[in-house]
């Protein structure tokens, strides 16, 4: 009871880095009883654009004083282009994912600050293009 009071009302924003892009992503417990992720997310590497829309509900449980561990499932939609050494290499398209999370974060109790580390696997319902299916990330969020 006390976690769901502390959870209660609590928003975060700020980034995530995962291993071909950034994210800004925001969380609230506001909506739902647990959390409700939605991030918007640039990856690239060489060639490869994309712009990646992803909605995530999450379990969060407590580890320890501070330490949590979250769980969630989601869906994930982006756009894509593919710009090749020629003109005519280029190609774009649309992205349509499921999306699992799981991953440990820590509260500070100092400062209002939350860092994680995730695992997000993104097996693909509909894509073309080069966007990876799992993606390991770790991200920085202010509390509010």
């Amino acid at each position: 009871m006390l976690l769901m009071v502390h959870l209660n009302g609590q928003n975060a924003i700020g980034l995530r880095l995962g291993a071909t892009g950034a994210e800004v992503s925001f969380q609230t417990t506001n909506i739902f009883p647990d959390r409700l992720e939605a991030d918007v997310g640039w990856s690239w590497s060489p060639g490869w654009n994309s712009c990646i829309v992803t909605g995530i509900y999450q379990f969060v449980f407590p580890i320890e004083s501070g330490f949590f561990w979250h769980a969630g499932a989601g869906a994930a939609l982006g756009l894509w282009s593919y710009t090749g050494k020629n003109p005519t290499d280029y190609k774009g398209g649309v992205s349509l994912a499921v999306v699992l999370n799981g991953g440990a974060e820590y509260k500070f109790t100092e400062i209002p600050v939350q860092v994680s580390l995730d695992l997000r696997l993104s097996p693909y319902i509909h894509r073309r293009g080069a966007a990876p299916w799992f993606d390991l990330g770790i991200g920085l969020r202010y509390l509010f």
